[in-house]
Formats: structure tokens, sequence, C-alpha cells
């Protein structure tokens, strides 16, 4: 059995590039019989895409019924080795290591790396070695984008966010007085490594003891499909109280929910995936009776606030002046989401990011094997993007660290 070996490698190992960045790299072939093959192509693409499946029931019968999306961001190809190339009628490769250098520059306005199990954003680097009366041969290498959020370009991130809800409980046709909720935050804006400061006060003025009360970090994601959006949120992070009785209070007192490695809000530039975060206050109700939630939207960028970059001693550069402030944005639909797309497309690169890790999503890994895939396919069939995340504990040098952690 002959023994075959096809790998991308990247330049220096890289695995963090920004919209506009040039990728150098090598397609390395190894053989140890002669092979013959018709060509050698390498493809570099970048999509966005959503699926996944309801169950539809009619009278006794069930179907399936798939919702679907896609965008295309780019899709280049440049043959490596072919008869044009060479110039011969035949091409066989003897028992050798074959190295084929490249070179590509991503575009402009394209979005954040993305993986979810409905949604995705990826940047793949595809091989594909066509030999004649036999299988082919693929590899395939994926990249994280990084398209940087600079919450500086949005107004209003450093002021103060509120907000007070209340509920009435029933029980056999007789209404409670209400359960009420008021949760403040100082400011708006943050990034992956920070803590979120907040305080919360919880009025019981029911008869009824409460159950328990949650802070938590919600990530909302809406992908839209072409007949239909689907909705699917995670708690990140989480602080919880204990029971609140009747007639009685219950208070956060500068408390913080910390921010793991997450994509930034919105993921701008993709317009069938957006993003949004929010700090919820959650008081649970024991017995019957729904939650009562108060939700703050809050924005994770990459690029921090320079007020705040500044409190920790980091000089951010001058940048452009602010494009739209986040009240103007489109309104979320229920129940926290929205889709600021298109926002925010003329932030310089490369970035200044200051004391920056690039670390692996808290979101996981996923699976990217696809239905064309085989045997003789190559390379990691699991990825997991990275993100910026700031670890303010560190004495600051002003530089940009690409560290990957986990």
């Amino acid at each position: 059995m002959p023994k075959r070996n096809l790998q991308i490698l990247i330049d220096n190992q890289k695995t963090v590039y920004f919209p506009g960045d040039t990728i150098t790299g090598r397609v390395q072939f190894d053989v140890d019989e002669p092979l013959k093959v018709r060509s050698i192509v390498l493809k570099f693409v970048g999509w966005a895409n959503v699926h996944w499946t309801e169950q539809r029931s009619s009278g006794k019968s069930s179907h399936t019924v798939h919702f679907r999306s896609h965008e295309d961001y780019f899709n280049f190809s440049h043959t490596l080795l072919s008869r044009a190339t060479t110039g011969s009628d035949e091409i066989v490769l003897s028992p050798n290591s074959y190295t084929y250098p490249f070179s590509v520059t991503l575009p402009y306005n394209i979005p954040s790396s993305y993986e979810a199990y409905i949604g995705q954003v990826r940047y793949i680097f595809i091989v594909d070695v066509d030999i004649p009366w036999a299988f082919d041969i693929h590899a395939k290498h994926m990249i994280t984008v990084m398209d940087p959020l600079d919450l500086n370009t949005i107004p209003n991130l450093e002021s103060r966010a509120e907000k007070t809800d209340q509920k009435v409980l029933c029980c056999c046709c007789c209404a409670s007085d209400p359960i009420s909720a008021h949760v403040r935050l100082e400011r708006q804006g943050y990034v992956p490594g920070e803590e979120i400061p907040f305080w919360a006060e919880i009025n019981n003025q029911s008869n009824r003891t409460m159950s328990c009360s949650k802070a938590r970090l919600l990530m909302s994601v809406s992908y839209h499909a072409t007949s239909k959006t689907r909705i699917v949120q995670n708690y990140l992070t989480q602080i919880k109280h204990g029971e609140i009785e009747g007639g009685g209070t219950e208070a956060y007192v500068n408390e913080k929910l910390h921010i793991p490695v997450v994509p930034p809000s919105f993921l701008k530039n993709c317009r069938i995936i957006d993003i949004r975060y929010y700090v919820v206050i959650t008081v649970d109700p024991s017995g019957l009776g729904f939650d009562l939630h108060v939700p703050v939207e809050v924005v994770i960028g990459s690029i921090p606030l320079r007020s705040v970059a500044q409190q920790h001693g980091l000089a951010l550069p001058d940048r452009q002046a602010p494009i739209a402030p986040i009240a103007n944005l489109p309104p979320p639909p229920p129940p926290y989401l929205g889709a600021p797309a298109g926002l925010y497309d003329d932030i310089a690169y490369p970035p200044a990011l200051p004391q920056t890790t690039f670390a692996q999503s808290a979101l996981g890994a996923h699976s990217t094997a696809e239905a064309g895939d085989t045997e003789h396919t190559y390379g990691n069939t699991n990825f997991a993007p990275v993100y910026t995340y700031y670890d303010w504990s560190k004495p600051s040098n002003n530089t940009t660290q690409f560290e990957i952690e986990g």
C-alpha cells in the first residue's frame, strides 16, 4: 500500500489573520512510489452557512423541513501543477517530497470566523490532487479571520445603562402584588477578559417566596434562513442568589460577570448570523409562574474603550470618528436580538491591539467534516476559532501578542 502525505502548511504556524492580510505558506506532498497525476489545485474559500431542520406532522405522517441560507465572500483557485504548467502530456511524480509555495491576500469587509452547530463562518484552504483511475486526494486547513470591532467607533458605550421591569403572579384568578427588578451598568462596551460590574435590586411585593435570582451573561444568536429566523441563546457566566421571601428584597452590589473568549457583537459583514450580548437579571418564582427577566444589552468588541485601556496603562492610537451610535441600530426582534449588518466597514487595518492574547473560543470546537469528505481527505476535522482576550493583570508593553491559548 503506497504511503502518501498531503499537507497545507502556513508560514510561522500563524493561525489568526485580519481582513487585508496576506497569507503565505506551502503545500507539501510526499509520495513513496511513482504516481501519475492530472493536476494539483489549491483553493481558498470564505463563506457563511446556516442550516437546521424541523419536523412537521400532517395526520399520521411526518416529514423533515430544511431551512438554509448561504453567503460566499470569496473563492480563489490556483493550479499548482498541471500538464499546462509542465508542458508535458503526462505527469509522473517520482518518490520524493514536493513543495508548492503560495501567497494570497484576504479581502476587506469580511466577517470574523464563527463556529456553531447550525451556523458557521469559515475560511478554508483546500488542495486537490487529481489522480487518474484512482481516488483523488484532498487536504484542508482552516484559519481564523478576526474582523475587529473597535468599541471606540460606537458612541455612548461609556454611558450608563439601566432597566426596570416587573411581573404580576396570578394564582387561582387572584393577582398578587408585583415582583420588580432593576439593573444598572456603568458602561455598555467591554472586551473578552474584562468583568462587567453591575448593580441590581429585586423587590418581591408578593406574598410568595421566590426560589432564587440569577445574574447572567447571555449570548443570543439569530440565524437567518431564507424563510425563517431561528434564535439560539446560551448563558456564558452566572451568579446565583438564594430565596427571596414575600415582601423581601435582594441586592447585587458591584458584583461582576466575567466575559469569556467569545466572538464580537453583531458579527459585522455577515448578513445571515447576528450576535448580541445581554446582562440579564432573572427571578424564579417557586411553584407555578413565569420567570421575570430584565435584560440590558452590552457590546463586546475586540478593541477596548480608550478610557478603559488608559486605566490599565495602555495607549490606543487615535482612530476615526464614530460612525453610528448603538441607539440608532435596528431595533432588536424579541426576545433580545438584532442585526446591524454592514456597519463599521471603514476600520483601519491592521488594527492596533494592545496586550492582546488570542485564545480558543469558549464555545468549543465543532466538526468541519463535509458531505464530500472521504478517507482520502487529510486535515483536522474539528476546529475552534480564536478571538481576542485581554489579561489586564499582565504589565503593558503596548505590543500585540500573538499568543494562542488552549
